[in-house]
């Protein structure tokens, strides 16, 4: 099947009665919260790949082969209707509550997909709590102006703040000397 889902999946009985799923979606639960959680948990669930081994006495167990390093994009949700601020959130929430894990941050160039790993940290995740693990907003790649000075500055700020030439004049060589007018 398209985007690596398999036929189905076995949804555990630990994912469904955890206060950690029962809080997905809720308001007040965490920090950020999505209506979309719940649906990208499954959908990460359902990309899971499993395959048949023998077992004990001959019976066949399923056995994953996936290596725990699944990816979802905002691209993939978008043709599922989930726009990327509610997919960004819905990240951030599987994260806070311990469902996944980054594996890999991805972002460096079109073909980079962020990978993530299933967590078994909602288990002890409980209403109030701390995030298990935290979105990194910024993605610390090519030049970011380290000890220039450069900072970010909100558009409403900019109209009030003095503006400072950005090239000096041939007359502008000694500091104290004025330049006056010809």
């Amino acid at each position: 099947m398209a985007d690596g889902y398999g036929k189905g999946t076995f949804f555990e009985t630990r994912y469904l009665l955890s206060p950690a799923f029962i809080s997905l979606g809720v308001s007040g639960t965490s920090a950020i919260v999505s209506s979309c959680s719940t649906v990208m948990l499954l959908m990460f669930l359902c990309k899971r790949q499993f395959k048949r081994c023998p077992g004990k006495k001959g019976i066949k167990e399923m056995m994953r082969v996936d290596e725990n390093k699944l990816s979802l994009t905002y691209k993939e949700l978008a043709r599922y209707g989930i726009s990327k601020t509610r997919a960004a959130r819905g990240f951030s929430e599987l994260l806070a509550k311990g469902f996944i894990k980054v594996e890999h941050q991805g972002g460096a160039f079109e073909k980079d997909k962020s990978l993530y790993s299933l967590s078994t940290d909602f288990i002890r995740w409980r209403p109030g709590d701390a995030p298990i693990q935290c979105r990194s907003s910024d993605v610390r790649r090519g030049f970011l102006g380290k000890g220039k000075g450069i900072v970010s500055v909100p558009k409403k700020q900019l109209s009030h703040m003095p503006t400072i030439p950005t090239h000096a004049h041939a007359d502008d060589t000694h500091p104290g000397k004025r330049r006056t007018r010809t």
